[in-house]
């Protein structure tokens, strides 16, 4: 599970190279090359309007008759046109694109019978969908369903996550540069205009949009090859054309016939995310490592802001996983029937839910959480290489009253994980703390997590602080003890109690943390009785090694950092008095 997807095909069977964000620089310097460019067939640079904020351009040349703007993505643009390799492939990348928005060729057909294969349904997220209409303003509208076909409200789009997804009709145009190897595909979004003058309803295009995609997808990989599949279980979508998510989301036997190729069974329902256009993951409820790899790759590597310290371009659509349920059909059947609305069986119908562990409808035992960083993917991985029991990460039921509430353990730790990641160590360490204090309180592995981060907070702190480094690395040795007595089998947390001791001078001590640490690694499980004796070293060590945090704060770390030691050992006694209850 350890090992990372490669780069995934594409379209025609190659391997495209990866495509980061352009710098600022760069997308400019496209920007006044796809200007000039625009001008030699006569779109001037008065007609156009390019938000820096949204990486996109407003040209205002009309589609057709309309007389409304054509939105040229120009952010997405520019990292390609920089990831060019010559000269000459950048000129030709730029006219395909002066083709598609300057001369029109992207735009959405007069007559519905020139779209031919190219009307094509798409995911978009309700927020997406929401900003798109308020760029329209009342000059048109953009259709949509949900993906049921139900009505979705777009007063929720101020969500950018993805939680809800909506469905509408684009017109796909798609030109090759440089022999084929580099691809600009454009989707054109079907307003309502179009609609009118095609002299049909939303329904009964989206009816033939489906029907495009279906044909798409017999005419591509076979069943045996449309998921290719990392040893964990976990499928990923083969077709990489960008309506991967959509043909998961909306031709969802698809997911229902995924069959593990080395044959072994699956138990638990299956559960989805829609992560990229072009990329669905889906694995099983009770799937452990199925769900800790989708969860891995989803969080940890296509949300990821960037990739090896650059900006990655990834067009993350939702980090929400869905679970597929069969439930009871109680709507029309025949030409009444929505063509979203599709048949799981006699009387029943295919129906998407957000996913929760044990969550509603099924309330299902057994079944295991999609971990949402990289400190879940590990607690996850070492149960299992351990031997214990698999960590459940609580994120509260979907759509429940206690989800806006009462906030769980799995949200604080998020919010002290960006106090982390943005320096502020000392607010970090107690937004962890108020972590541990949720109702009801996180299980032992969950809770070494929090110890072990804040310990970590802390031989931060020291590290800039000379003069207070022994207390402040006492106290991280203090909690990244108390992580390993909660979870013994966590290398981490014995290998932050070895760093500490090294700061303190205790060479032995730090070998022995060392040594546990290593031992995690073993398929033989750790001996849980010692846990207590490495706890009473540490204790020992810290006493001896450096006096207590009172006022010896860091510098700078002001009235928090104060009380830091003080509030600590409360939040412990409150802990440990709420997980005996």
């Amino acid at each position: 599970h350890r090992s990372r997807p490669e780069q995934r095909s594409s379209r025609n069977g190659s391997r495209p190279p990866p495509v980061f964000a352009a710098s600022m620089a760069q997308t400019m310097a496209f920007v006044e090359a796809l200007y000039e460019a625009l001008g030699r067939v006569g779109v001037h640079k008065t007609q156009c309007d390019y938000d820096t904020a949204r990486g996109i351009m407003l040209m205002n040349v009309g589609r057709g008759a309309d007389g409304s703007s054509r939105v040229v993505p120009v952010a997405s643009l520019a990292a390609q046109y920089v990831s060019c390799p010559s000269d000459a492939v950048r000129a030709e990348f730029l006219a395909v694109a002066v083709e598609a928005f300057g001369q029109g060729a992207a735009d959405v057909p007069r007559q519905l019978e020139a779209c031919g294969v190219n009307l094509l349904p798409q995911l978009w997220t309700v927020h997406k969908i929401a900003t798109t209409q308020l760029s329209l303003g009342d000059l048109d509208e953009l259709p949509h369903c949900g993906l049921h076909g139900e009505h979705v409200s777009l007063t929720q789009g101020a969500d950018p996550d993805g939680a809800q997804l909506g469905v509408v009709l684009v017109f796909e145009f798609v030109r090759s540069a440089a022999g084929g190897s580099l691809s600009l595909p454009v989707e054109t979004p079907v307003l309502v205009s179009d609609l009118r003058r095609w002299g049909v309803s939303f329904v009964e295009a989206l009816r033939r949009a489906l029907d495009n995609l279906r044909s798409r997808t017999k005419g591509g990989p076979a069943p045996e090859k449309r998921w290719e599949h990392h040893p964990s279980g976990c499928g990923q979508s083969a077709w990489c054309d960008r309506f991967d998510a959509a043909r998961a989301a909306l031709l969802p036997a698809l997911v229902a016939k995924r069959r593990r190729p080395d044959g072994q069974p699956e138990a638990g329902g299956q559960v989805v995310a829609f992560a990229t256009p072009s990329c669905a993951l889906t694995t099983t409820s009770k799937n452990a490592l199925g769900l800790c790899f989708l969860g891995d790759t989803l969080h940890t590597k296509i949300a990821a802001p960037t990739i090896g310290g650059v900006p990655s371009l990834h067009q993350l659509l939702s980090t929400t996983p869905y679970r597929l349920l069969k439930m009871k059909d109680n709507g029309a059947d025949g030409e009444a029937r929505h063509p979203l609305n599709q048949k799981a069986g006699e009387g029943f119908v295919w129906r998407w839910m957000q996913y929760s562990p044990g969550g509603p409808p099924l309330r299902a035992l057994g079944e295991f959480s999609v971990p949402v960083d990289a400190d879940e993917v590990d607690a996850i991985l070492n149960a299992a290489e351990t031997g214990r029991h698999v960590p459940v990460f609580r994120g509260g039921e979907v759509g429940g009253a206690s989800a806006s509430s009462a906030p769980t353990f799995a949200w604080k730790k998020e919010a002290a994980n960006a106090l982390f990641k943005a320096g502020d160590y000392v607010k970090a360490i107690a937004a962890y703390d108020a972590a541990l204090n949720v109702m009801p309180p996180p299980s032992d592995v969950e809770a070494a997590v929090a110890h072990a981060n804040a310990a970590q907070a802390l031989l931060k702190l020291a590290e800039s602080d000379e003069p207070r480094r022994a207390p402040i690395a006492a106290e991280a040795l203090r909690r990244a003890a108390r992580a390993g007595q909660l979870d013994p089998g966590y290398a981490k947390a014995h290998a932050r109690c070895a760093i500490a001791c090294d700061i303190l001078g205790e060479a032995e001590a730090a070998a022995e943390f060392r040594a546990r640490a290593a031992a995690c690694g073993s398929s033989v499980g750790p001996d849980s009785s010692s846990s207590g004796a490495v706890v009473g070293k540490a204790d020992t060590v810290a006493r001896t090694a450096a006096t207590p945090l009172k006022s010896g704060v860091p510098k700078g770390a002001g009235a928090a950092a104060a009380e830091l030691e003080a509030h600590h050992h409360q939040n412990e006694a409150a802990h440990a008095e709420k997980r005996e209850a």
